[in-house]
């Protein structure tokens, strides 16, 4: 999957955080949280520029994707904004007044972000292209300024996937503004007067289940590892309610080295033979035992017909039996528990 990101605005902005997060969530289709904070570099009239105007380009992006906003909840639930900037809330202020316009939040070591909601967004008609707006009136001059917005994909993995024998491999290759290889779509959003913006530095968190391993990244931009709080982030995220906790960790890499670039490239591996498929071994080889030896005894030996069939079978087979029996109820018990789940 082609995980590259352009982001393009109108009027000249400098972002000195870009954050990027994917979630691959098991049984759903994943979603990629993205925020920016930034900052304008021209000045303009608020009188005749109502809005700054954003493009994303995205190539993984389809139509039927939607997006939501996500600064919203972080000015809804401030609790949240200590789990997405890693900082303590020391106070909050609405804009105007009105949570739905936005609110500076002070930190206690970064200082005055103000959080704003999107005016408007859309995804054009053949996909790849998010356009989205913040009202300038609500703008700060003095703090940076912050919004973060979720994308719901129809894909099961942002990742792309190689299947082998013993484990599959799952490949992240995420990228931000590469002008290697620019798309012709993002050549015709600089041809109406677009600019893709500066970023001063790049964050990108994969949350990816626990029975992952990390199998290549980049050591000089990966930060830390550690398990997700999701009693916290289904606070924030309603999207992750089935979400169970315990099972996911959360990987963070960082580049700041003011490029005009950033790329981030990481492998997890997950094992496909583990226990459950060792049980459906030891299930198949009993069953198929069981067979061959039926049928030597139906075939070399008499039975009494005076005798109930049941009492002749030898006590061996009845023990195989039992064993295939817990082999069954061990290997269906988790999905037995899902169902149990959807049903009640």
């Amino acid at each position: 999957m082609d995980n590259s990101f352009f982001i393009l605005s109108k009027q000249k902005v400098k972002i000195s955080r870009f954050h990027i997060c994917t979630w691959d969530i098991e049984n759903e289709n994943s979603f990629i949280e993205l925020g920016l904070e930034f900052k304008c570099i021209e000045e303009f009239n608020q009188d005749t520029v109502k809005e700054i105007e954003f493009k994303l380009v995205a190539p993984f992006m389809k139509k039927e994707d939607t997006v939501r906003c996500l600064a919203c909840s972080l000015i809804e639930d401030t609790n949240s904004c200590k789990f997405v900037f890693n900082d303590n809330i020391k106070s909050f202020s609405p804009i105007r007044n009105d949570k739905r316009h936005g609110g500076v939040l002070q930190f206690e070591t970064r200082g005055a972000l103000t959080i704003l909601p999107l005016s408007k967004n859309s995804i054009d008609d053949g996909g790849q292209v998010l356009s989205f707006k913040i009202k300038t009136i609500d703008l700060s001059r003095l703090n940076s300024n912050y919004t973060r917005f979720l994308i719901k994909t129809k894909s099961n993995t942002l990742s792309a996937m190689i299947k082998g024998i013993a484990y599959t491999n799952y490949i992240y290759d995420i990228k931000l503004n590469e002008k290697r290889n620019l798309p012709d779509r993002v050549h015709s959003i600089i041809n109406d007067e677009y600019h893709l913006c500066v970023v001063e530095s790049c964050f990108c968190f994969h949350v990816i289940p626990n029975t992952f391993t990390l199998s290549f990244v980049d050591q000089n931009k990966l930060r830390n590892i550690r398990e997700l709080e999701v009693p916290a982030f289904k606070k924030y995220l309603s999207e992750i309610e089935s979400m169970e906790n315990g099972k996911y960790i959360i990987v963070f890499n960082k580049d700041g080295s003011q490029a005009d670039s950033y790329s981030f490239f990481t492998i997890f591996t997950r094992e496909i033979i583990g226990m459950k498929q060792i049980g459906i071994a030891i299930a198949a080889n009993i069953v198929c035992s069981l067979l061959f030896a039926s049928a030597a005894l139906r075939t070399s030996y008499s039975y009494d017909n005076g005798i109930s069939f049941f009492k002749q079978i030898p006590i061996e087979y009845w023990f195989a039996i039992l064993v295939l029996l817990i082999a069954l109820a061990l290997l269906f018990f988790p999905f037995i528990k899902k169902i149990k789940k959807i049903i009640l």
